[in-house]
């Protein structure tokens, strides 16, 4: 089986283009059949034109292999990798393709092989790709439609209003699987900027509602290509023969995320009635936080009655802005204290909830509510020792700064992580001299790198202070360069406004640590900082 297409050259293709150029023995462009990379294609494209039929037979049927695996979007890439110099200077047995002329392409007979053709229509020469180009629109299989497509954003005008007739001869039922194979080719006439596309894209778009092409459609839907199965499912939900719920349910079991996005939001517009509750139904259970959010916003809005138990439940989900439109929503038809209702199902015993219910508490609690999420802090399950890290921030982190620390120095990742978002929002409760020993003195990579990241939070002369001193101070190389990338900031895009005048002995001592840094700063750097300093 072929492997994926690539756009670069591997070790071992480009020992047998070394070797194809050396020997001139087909075996060479058998073997790099077999890899798949696209990325060999211009190398073999000059023997197109070889004298020995052997090795033109060869490049034809590897070309031609390869351009069968190879993605619409990798054309256009290859399209420019053609022109340019460094694939035909490879040796001189490349001139007779460089130096093709549009006069060769007229006397090619009517049997050469498609290849050879399509392989033309990318050549440097304008007037060997117009001629290419005439031979290209003779085919009616389907098969010329990317390169012409591709030939619609040519910089030589003939040839792109040659081009444009045999597009629009081509928009018909038949071509509406070609099309839609190269929808990204359609899709990127949009953005190019030699002429305005949009009747003919509009013109295929058109095409591809049609009833007639649902079926085609519904084959992109389960296409390994995200981008051609969302645009067939938009097309679908638009064509004249689709039946709408049909198309978002199926686009609401897409693996990828974004399509289901895009059906929930398409939703709300398109059904009504049992439809509209049936596919409610399938969104609100999603994985993805976005598709429930909109699943709730539509019960709530279409169904209020029904939408009590949706709610109620949205209180306890995973993520904050579901819990919060819950709250919203139910606070329109009952009353109810939140904090009470977070506190009932922490103690209730069901692990299930209990790390929403301290996020819900931390959201909707008072000050004195942080007690009672502190005593999970040692909890074993790390999800629910990051909701009390990060409730409590919320709610009283002056009282609970050493808890909040020792989150930070926690051998858990998601701990530490957590406790780094509570301390950038209450920066105040940080101690330079505690952070600089920390980022020195722990073994813990990831805990370093956290306190790394919170050391901007000083600001001003205190940020290089303990820049410095860390600099001075360790041995390890990353943490090093790391402090060097923070150095650099700081000096070229901080301002300089908000640092206040240093007075003669704090000049000196910041000059003294510049000193026994200056060993492992560049010269230039160190002569800025001490400028810096000084004026």
């Amino acid at each position: 089986m072929m492997s994926r297409p690539k756009r670069e050259l591997s070790q071992q293709v480009q020992v047998c283009i070394n070797k194809l150029y050396k020997q001139q023995n087909s075996k060479w462009i058998r073997l790099i059949r077999r890899s798949g990379e696209i990325a060999a294609i211009p190398y073999l494209t000059p023997f197109l034109e070889s004298p020995e039929l052997e090795l033109q037979t060869a490049a034809e049927n590897t070309i031609s292999d390869l351009l069968k695996h190879c993605p619409p979007s990798d054309l256009v890439w290859l399209s420019e990798k053609m022109r340019e110099y460094l694939p035909y200077g490879f040796t001189e047995n490349a001139s007779q393709w460089v130096h093709l002329t549009a006069e060769n392409i007229k006397k090619w007979p009517a049997t050469v092989h498609p290849v050879k053709i399509i392989m033309a229509s990318f050549h440097w020469n304008g007037y060997v790709r117009e001629e290419a180009l005439k031979r290209i629109i003779q085919f009616h299989d389907g098969s010329e439609i990317p390169f012409l497509l591709i030939r619609m954003n040519d910089w030589v005008s003939p040839i792109r209003f040659h081009t444009y007739k045999a597009l629009k001869q081509r928009i018909h039922t038949h071509n509406a699987g070609a099309f839609i194979r190269n929808i990204t080719l359609v899709k990127r006439l949009e953005s190019c900027g030699r002429d305005r596309y949009e009747a003919l894209t509009e013109s295929i778009y058109d095409l591809l509602r049609q009833s007639e092409c649902l079926s085609e459609l519904e084959q992109g839907t389960i296409s390994t290509d995200r981008d051609m199965r969302r645009f067939c499912l938009q097309m679908a939900l638009e064509s004249r023969a689709a039946v709408p719920v049909e198309v978002l349910e199926k686009a609401l079991y897409d693996r990828d995320a974004s399509i289901r996005l895009w059906a929930a939001r398409r939703t709300g517009n398109v059904l009504s009635g049992a439809d509209l509750q049936k596919i409610l139904l399938l969104m609100v259970q999603d994985s993805f936080p976005s598709v429930r959010r909109e699943a709730l916003e539509l019960i709530a809005h279409h169904f209020p009655e029904q939408a009590i138990p949706f709610l109620r439940e949205g209180l306890l989900d995973r993520n904050a802005v579901i819990r919060e439109i819950a709250r919203r929503h139910l606070a329109l038809s009952e009353s109810i204290s939140y904090a009470e209702f977070y506190m009932d199902k922490i103690w209730s015993d069901n692990e299930k909830h209990l790390a929403a219910a301290l996020y819900g508490l931390g959201e909707t609690g008072q000050r004195a509510d942080a007690e009672i999420i502190a005593e999970y802090m040692h909890y074993p399950a790390i999800h629910v020792r990051k909701a009390v890290v990060h409730s409590l921030a919320r709610l009283d982190a002056d009282t609970y700064q050493e808890l909040l620390w020792q989150s930070l120095l926690d051998r858990q990742q998601g701990i530490s992580r957590e406790a780094v978002q509570a301390f950038q929002r209450h920066a105040y409760l940080l101690e330079k001299d505690e952070l600089v020993h920390g980022i020195v003195n722990s073994d813990c990579v990831h805990v370093q790198r956290n306190m790394l990241r919170l050391l901007p939070a000083f600001g001003g002369w205190q940020h290089l202070e303990s820049l410095l001193d860390i600099m001075a101070g360790t041995r390890t190389s990353w943490i090093k360069q790391a402090s060097i990338h923070q150095l650099n900031n700081w000096t070229h895009v901080s301002g300089r406004s908000y640092r206040s005048r240093l007075t003669s002995e704090q000049e000196q001592v910041m000059l003294n640590k510049l000193e026994s840094c200056a060993i492992i700063l560049e010269s230039k750097q160190v002569h800025m900082l001490r400028w810096l300093i000084t004026s």
